[in-house]
């Protein structure tokens, strides 16, 4: 199979957590000229980059799309498989910290 397209977003801690731990299966995102537009550029499926932060260090997830929907003023993004999560502790369902930001 070729390489999947991507899309990078930032995410809430939140819901990144529940996608973590597959209790969230669809992500929302209205629709909008600027999300209409990025997601016009991608095939379906695609892979859908999420990061919790704006650190260097923040918790990040590769998630797969399967499947793309417009419903009630928002797309639906249908979430498969959870491909790479980086900077997160599965254990404990919270972020790693990285020794640079303990001394603050």
């Amino acid at each position: 199979m070729s390489e999947l397209d991507q899309v990078t977003t930032t995410i809430k801690r939140q819901w990144f957590r529940q996608i973590v731990t597959r209790e969230k299966r669809v992500e929302y995102r209205e629709i909008k000229p600027y999300w209409t537009e990025r997601l016009s550029r991608v095939a379906v499926p695609f892979r859908l980059r999420l990061i919790n932060g704006m650190q260097f260090d923040s918790p990040r997830l590769t998630v797969t799309v399967v499947k793309v929907r417009a419903r009630n003023g928002n797309y639906e993004l249908h979430l498969g498989r959870v491909r790479e999560v980086s900077n997160w502790d599965r254990k404990r369902n919270e972020p790693i910290v990285s020794p640079k930001r303990r001394r603050r």
